[in-house]
C-alpha cells in the first residue's frame, strides 16, 4: 500500500490538476486538498509508509534530475512537503528543511512549496514542569505542575496563538 500512496504523487492527473497556480502558497493550498496528499498522510497515520519508504521513493524521483532541465517530479515532492508539512516528527522538520534550502532552479516550484509548508508547520506541544511547596492548613504541601504549551497557527490568517492546560498532582 505505501509504495502505492506514494507513486500516486507522481500521478500526470495530480501533475496536470494543479494547472498554472501563479504562487507557491495556492499550489500549497491546493495540494492540502487533494486525495493524493490525504492518501499520504493517512498511510503516515497507519504506519503504512515509514521513514525509508520515503527516503527511497524520493531517492528514485531524484534520478531523474537532470541540470538545466526543468524537474519532472516538482508536484510530487510538493505534495509530498504538503503531506509532511504537520507530521511532528524530526523527519519531516529534516525533509522540509533540506527541501526548502535547496538552490536549484530546476526544483524551485517545490524549493518554495517546502518554504511555505516550513512557514506554516505546527511544533510540537512541549511540557514544562515545575514543583512548587505551598502552605497548606498549617502544612507545606509539595505540588507539581506540568505545563503542555502548544503553538498552534490560525487556519484564516496563520498567526501564532498559545495554548496550553495545567495538571497538578
Amino acid at each position: 500500500m505505501s509504495a502505492k500512496v506514494l507513486e500516486a504523487l507522481t500521478s500526470e492527473e495530480l501533475a496536470l490538476s494543479v494547472g498554472f497556480l501563479s504562487t507557491s502558497e495556492a499550489l500549497r493550498r491546493f495540494l492540502a486538498t487533494t486525495r493524493e496528499v490525504a492518501a499520504v498522510r493517512q498511510a503516515f497515520e497507519e504506519g503504512a509508509i515509514i521513514e525509508e519508504t520515503v527516503r527511497r521513493f524520493v531517492s528514485d524521483l531524484l534520478a531523474d534530475f537532470r541540470r538545466g532541465e526543468r524537474f519532472p517530479h516538482e508536484v510530487a515532492l510538493a505534495a509530498l512537503a504538503v503531506a509532511l508539512q504537520r507530521r511532528p516528527t524530526d523527519f519531516s522538520e529534516e525533509f522540509l528543511r533540506d527541501l526548502s534550502q535547496l538552490k536549484l532552479a530546476e526544483m524551485s516550484t517545490c524549493i518554495r512549496v517546502a518554504h511555505e509548508c516550513r512557514k506554516r508547520r505546527v511544533s510540537l506541544a512541549c511540557a514544562v514542569s515545575k514543583d512548587f511547596n505551598l502552605p497548606t492548613s498549617g502544612e507545606s504541601q509539595l505540588f507539581h505542575v506540568k505545563t503542555f504549551v502548544s503553538p498552534l497557527r490560525d487556519r484564516h490568517n496563520d498567526s501564532a496563538n498559545t495554548t496550553a492546560t495545567c495538571e497538578v498532582t
